[in-house]
């Protein structure tokens, strides 16, 4: 009886390790084989394509918000916009603006990962988005850059990772103003850690090898879009308080500490700051808070709107 028992553990065991072994190696092909990840493309939903959130908006143009202008030459190369619709008025000046000012081919978002779903450093998609917007060539879908996906999946070591876009607000609430403004541009999704406190060595890695796309050529094509809210959770002394830090580092990105910066996607901020290679100018389009917005006054986020270009 005994040794039947033994022998039941064995196979149990070794039942076990092979179903891990077997795990990783089909984990691994998703991240390298894309025969196989295109043939499992996801599909995401956007709060604009379910109904489901509702946002008040004033129904003003973007043109009529006060807004702080650019230089005439300025050409934004990357940016930061919140992923709360409350704020939806600003966020869709923002993309307008935006609009004006270049043509984009691949959005590379950073968004934290909200909810902490995912197991590795970063977590990329090749899953497309739909925007709620009606359009009959594309169906009104913001589509992943697959191959771009895959290859920078592959650089970074980690696997495809799709589960975590079904409910990360970060990267869906941004699809529908893409899709208006920008709709033949595809998107790099990134969901990276939400920790306040920055891993440089892992934040490093993901710079590395994102700074190939934003060489001289690849910012004439790409855009990289930190998504991020600011000031969390406070009232209005402290919400003033923290965005008193955040905005001396907005204005002053050359000279200033990133990790002054009082967000919810601090390793965004690194990248931004890693890509920009002290040689960065800003204009901080807008700067308002849901109190403002709301009239609430607890439980504050703020929010900044802003976009970055080269110096030279």
């Amino acid at each position: 009886m005994i040794k039947e028992l033994f022998l039941f553990i064995k196979i149990t065991l070794f039942v076990l390790i092979l179903s891990v072994f077997s795990c990783n190696r089909n984990t691994n092909e998703y991240s390298t084989d894309k025969e196989f990840a295109v043939s499992q493309i996801p599909l995401y939903h956007t709060w604009l394509s379910l109904k489901e959130m509702e946002y008040k908006s004033s129904g003003t143009s973007p043109l009529a918000l006060p807004v702080n202008t650019a230089p005439h030459d300025f050409f934004p190369w990357a940016g930061i916009v919140s992923h709360h619709i409350l704020a939806h008025d600003y966020i869709d000046a923002w993309f307008f603006h935006l609009s004006q000012m270049r043509d984009i081919k691949r959005f590379f978002i950073i968004s934290p990962d909200h909810y902490g779903v995912s197991l590795q450093p970063f977590s990329l998609t090749v899953g497309n988005w739909d925007s709620g917007i009606s359009d009959g060539a594309s169906g009104g879908f913001v589509k992943s850059d697959s191959d771009k996906v895959i290859e920078i999946a592959g650089l970074l070591e980690v696997s495809l990772d799709p589960n975590v876009f079904f409910m990360e607000h970060g990267i869906s609430a941004l699809m529908p103003y893409i899709k208006k403004y920008f709709p033949d541009a595809e998107v790099i999704a990134i969901a990276v850690n939400a920790e306040s406190e920055v891993n440089t060595r892992t934040g490093g890695k993901l710079a590395d090898v994102l700074e190939k796309e934003f060489d001289k050529k690849g910012k004439n094509e790409n855009f990289l879009l930190i998504s991020s809210d600011f000031s969390h959770k406070g009232g209005i002394e402290e919400t003033s308080l923290n965005d008193y830090k955040s905005i001396h580092y907005l204005k002053n990105i050359n000279d200033a500490l990133w990790n002054t910066v009082i967000c919810d996607n601090r390793m965004g901020i690194y990248i931004l700051d890693r890509l920009g290679k002290r040689n960065s100018e800003s204009v901080i389009l807008y700067h308002t808070n849901s109190y403002n917005i709301s009239g609430y006054d607890e439980d504050i986020t703020s929010y900044f709107f802003v976009y970055f270009a080269d110096k030279e």
